[in-house]
């Protein structure tokens, strides 16, 4: 190998690093991956994710119970139809007729998401913890910026012996690393999941969540702070016998009105993170991190080889006395 060869490779193999990291944008993709992996961390765990879905079971439940058996039989105990009481009830409280009326169609969409983001939640995690569960994504770019100004501040200002030792050491690094971290399986998970979950980041279903989940708060604040009132005056039972009323004869409602509150609470982190998420996703959406990890390795192993062939050649020189610079 020629003494200027080993150089120029080491060169190459750097200007490809710093390209790595400037051509992509990574310095730009990886804080907004790093933001939307934080905001969907608190919702992408296996209980959160079971607790919405319980949360639309109990919501479901409760809206079809209400129309089939309590107005049936409150219409009764009022001396009513069932027809006059939802009618009545619709011109007093419209955000709960309004909510009830939409509970099918917005659980509907509901249940498409969380079934979507339980599909992809092994891949999040996967995707989550790159390079390390620890270590922020956005280190990467810097990373690679500063190997890459390393190898070839390497080919050019230290001796032949020295630059066969930096090459076998960081293309040994640029191997190693990424296996050891598992960043080929994650760059894959992290690409899935971004695929699959496209269809979620779009301005138009954001926005369909965001009024879906005003209609479904304007109902519950409608719900307990006037209609349940009302109910109970008109059957004159205090609060607290119409609770047990319903508990007793309606316990699906009861059990869904208990849980609203926290289930609203559920519901807004979810529609937040998809809020705070869906720039992030589309400026991130066309980066693909497996590519960007198999050059990494493919760098790596090339550093090996010019650096082993470097070394070889050093060898077979030293003992007719050549020197190594």
């Amino acid at each position: 190998m020629r003494k200027w060869a080993l150089g120029i490779a080491m060169a190459l193999a750097g200007a490809a690093l710093i390209a790595l990291a400037v051509i992509p944008g990574l310095f730009s993709v990886a804080p907004k991956f790093s933001d939307l992996t934080a905001n969907f961390k608190p919702v992408m765990t296996a209980p959160a994710l079971a607790g919405l879905s319980s949360d639309l079971n109990e919501i479901s439940a409760a809206q079809s119970q209400f129309g089939t058996q309590m107005i049936p039989a409150l219409a009764t105990a009022l001396g009513t139809t069932p027809t006059q009481l939802s009618a009545s009830l619709a011109q007093q409280f419209p955000a709960v007729s309004g909510g009830l009326q939409g509970v099918p169609a917005i659980t509907g969409k509901f249940d498409q998401v969380l079934a979507t983001l339980s599909a992809e939640r092994g891949n999040f995690e996967q995707a989550a913890s790159i390079p390390t569960a620890s270590i922020s994504p956005t280190s990467i770019p810097w990373v690679l910026l500063v190997v890459g100004v390393v190898l070839i501040a390497g080919a050019v200002v230290t001796r032949r012996w020295w630059r066969v030792g930096l090459a076998l050491v960081v293309g040994a690094l640029l191997v190693a690393t990424p296996l050891v971290l598992s960043l080929p399986g994650k760059a894959t998970a992290a690409d899935s999941m971004n695929a699959q979950m496209g269809p979620l980041f779009t301005a138009k279903t954001v926005a369909g969540a965001e009024q879906s989940l005003a209609t479904m708060e304007a109902m519950s604040t409608q719900l307990q702070n006037e209609m349940l009132p009302a109910l109970g005056q008109m059957l004159s039972l205090q609060p607290a016998q119409f609770n047990a009323y319903l508990a007793a004869n309606f316990p699906a409602v009861s059990s869904g009105l208990s849980a609203l509150p926290k289930s609203m609470a559920q519901f807004k982190a979810l529609v937040t993170a998809f809020q705070s998420s869906l720039a992030d996703y589309n400026d991130i959406s066309s980066t693909q991190f497996t590519p960007i990890v198999r050059t990494i390795l493919a760098t790596g192993a090339f550093l090996l080889l010019v650096g082993l062939l470097g070394a070889v050649d050093l060898t077979r020189r030293r003992p007719s006395g050549a020197a190594a610079r």
